[in-house]
């Protein structure tokens, strides 16, 4: 069987983890290579859409997120052959990309005072009222804790964007907002005591 390649930068970041995630939840076996920032110019060029991460596999080469995760999710048993359950999940993954996109220009300007600025327009504008979205979808359509009444892709992207939010590294986020959000709160708590997960060491760089 050809084995999958994946490929982002020298950091952990959910855009890469959902995937390492899926496939290690499943024990598919894959490779995984980090890049550099420095060198990052030099392999920019090589990519379909300049972007990472990338994947590697049966002699082809893949990229874009969404994309990425639905294959590993497939590969993994963490998607769903239910149109309704499908749509659920890549609604999902789009809220996630949605609030990166947000937050991305603060994090990208150079200027710090510049950079404050924005970071102070993301959470008066978009921060709480994206992550209350998430919480009103969940009630909406979650079942048994899982966003599709199972574990899904849906669930490892939710978690690990959360994860960002409460991890500490991003200035002017404060990490008790999650109590704001008591539905997303008992579940985020909840999938971080999987023991299926926690086990993996692709969890344990995560959370370290």
């Amino acid at each position: 069987m050809s084995k999958i390649k994946l490929v982002y930068f020298d950091f952990n970041f959910w855009r890469i983890d959902i995937l390492r995630l899926s496939l290690a939840y499943a024990g598919i076996d894959y490779e995984f290579e980090r890049i550099p920032r420095k060198d990052w110019t030099k392999f920019k060029a090589k990519q379909p859409f300049g972007q990472l991460p990338v994947m590697y596999y049966k002699d082809n080469v893949y990229c874009h997120t969404h994309s990425l995760a639905t294959f590993c999710a497939s590969k993994s048993n963490l998607y769903s052959s239910d149109e309704r359950k499908q749509i659920i999940i890549h609604q999902v993954i789009d809220w996630a990309n949605e609030i990166t996109y947000r937050i991305a220009h603060s994090i990208r300007e150079k200027n710090p005072d510049k950079s404050k600025k924005l970071r102070r327009v993301f959470i008066e504008k978009d921060f709480y009222t994206w992550f209350g979205y998430l919480e009103d979808f969940f009630k909406k359509n979650s079942n048994n804790s899982f966003f599709i009444g199972e574990l899904s892709i849906a669930d490892i992207t939710a978690w690990r964007v959360i994860r960002w939010f409460l991890s500490g590294n991003l200035e002017q986020i404060d990490i008790k907002f999650i109590k704001k959000f008591p539905n997303l709160q008992n579940f985020y708590e909840k999938f971080s005591l999987n023991e299926n997960f926690k086990k993996l060491q692709e969890f344990q760089e995560i959370m370290n």
